[in-house]
């Protein structure tokens, strides 16, 4: 009875949990091990500012869940690009997700280490003709960052993409509908301890977002 109350109880707070029996997402340099979490963003959630919302952190920016996705805003108050976060431990992973730019300057899928606050560690942008990679360092006013690898393309700001990160070891690799970024760096190595969604502007959305454990392909 208490574990029957406990999934209620997750449930109806709208917070993600671990889903046995996920499809394992099509990967080139690792396997899938475990699901760590998967979130749809398909319960409606008001204008949210750093608090939960969806089983996810709204730390810096407006966030809020309507028409089936996650919608993001910078503020300008702020003077820092919007971000969502999921915090977990891990090695190596994949992320994966949907996502559409609207009105946005450019988005990032961004990872950060489990040293406390959690440093910055890599990232993919992506904006209307491009798609980059970098690796990171320190927070706040240390945090440091490289372009590694760019790709020129324009991605449609109306339509909605798919995108699947891979990292294993210092390998890192950024597939957007099925074109390719990827970069090698011994920062990659280390361990994530958090994903963040980012927004530089107003008008994106994010859906079916899934991070998992992953080991290096065989």
């Amino acid at each position: 009875m208490r574990f029957t109350n406990l999934v209620f109880a997750l449930f109806a707070l709208h917070v993600s949990v671990p889903l046995f029996g996920q499809t394992a997402p099509k990967t080139s340099i690792t396997e899938p091990e475990s699901l760590i979490v998967s979130t749809a963003f398909d319960q409606a959630s008001p204008p949210t500012r750093k608090g939960p919302i969806n089983g996810w952190q709204a730390g810096i920016g407006e966030w809020s869940v309507r028409d089936g996705a996650l919608h993001g805003d910078e503020l300008q108050e702020d003077k820092h690009p919007s971000s969502c976060t999921y915090r977990f431990e891990a090695k190596d992973m994949i992320i994966c997700a949907q996502f559409r730019l609207g009105s946005a300057k450019e988005i990032a899928f961004g990872c950060r280490d489990n040293i406390p606050p959690n440093h910055h560690l890599a990232r993919t942008y992506i904006s209307r003709d491009s798609i980059w990679v970098v690796r990171q360092s320190g927070i706040s006013k240390t945090s440091r960052s490289e372009k590694l690898a760019e790709l020129k393309t324009m991605i449609d700001p109306e339509k909605w993409h798919d995108i699947t990160i891979e990292i294993v070891g210092d390998h890192y690799r950024a597939t957007v509908d099925g074109q390719v970024v990827e970069a090698r760096h011994e920062r990659y190595k280390d361990t994530k301890g958090l994903v963040a969604l980012i927004n530089k502007g107003k008008g994106a959305q994010f859906r079916n977002v899934s991070i998992w454990k992953a080991k290096p392909k065989s």
